[in-house]
């Protein structure tokens, strides 16, 4: 009885010191992270910077809000799906780069990060894929660190922690970002 009670006070305290993904988002949140987007009923929309945002799939519905936000062009990394039939007719430049979760090339990261350099100039732009948590939650942390100057740790803590949706059966995607090699990548996006 004794050890159990022991055991059961180690589990209150692990439990009382490690706060979830959700607490972690809300309660000791850097201001830096992307931000939620409140007014706009898109699906996981955020504010990576004035003029970068990013989401989950996209729906019909949401083209009156994109076009709201003054969103110009809209990068989608889905695979197998195409934002064709939902932006027609919305004057909302679409890009495909279609990127497979399970195999993250360094090829594919160069030409998301390519469509990304200027977006100060052509923004605001919107990237997505399926659920605006894993390949768009990668690109947004190649760009912290390709484009701000953030570190690996750093982006990877936003990619994580930041309230998202990271899925963590996709370890390849941390081991990526752990491991790629930041130079190759910025001599790669401004050749």
């Amino acid at each position: 009885m004794r050890v159990s009670s022991f055991a059961a006070s180690l589990l209150l305290l692990a439990g009382l010191a490690a706060p979830t993904s959700a607490q972690n988002a809300t309660d000791t949140r850097p201001a830096q992270w992307a931000q939620a987007v409140p007014d706009a009923p898109v699906n996981n929309l955020h504010r990576i910077t004035p003029k970068l945002y990013r989401s989950a799939q996209l729906s019909k519905t949401d083209v009156a809000q994109l076009q709201k936000l003054g969103i110009k062009k809209v990068i989608s990394f889905r695979a197998f799906h195409s934002d064709d039939e939902i932006l027609a007719g919305s004057k909302i430049a679409m890009q495909r780069i279609p990127i497979n979760t399970w195999n993250i090339r360094d090829e594919d990261m160069i030409t998301a990060l390519k469509a990304l350099r200027n977006v100060d100039r052509e923004g605001p732009i919107l990237i997505h894929c399926q659920h605006g948590a894993d390949r768009t939650g990668l690109v947004s942390a190649l760009y912290r660190v390709v484009y701000q100057g953030w570190s690996k740790q750093q982006a990877l803590d936003e990619l994580q922690n930041g309230g998202y949706g990271f899925h963590a059966i996709w370890q390849n995607i941390k081991r990526y970002l752990e491991q790629v090699d930041v130079e190759k990548l910025r001599r790669e996006v401004n050749a």
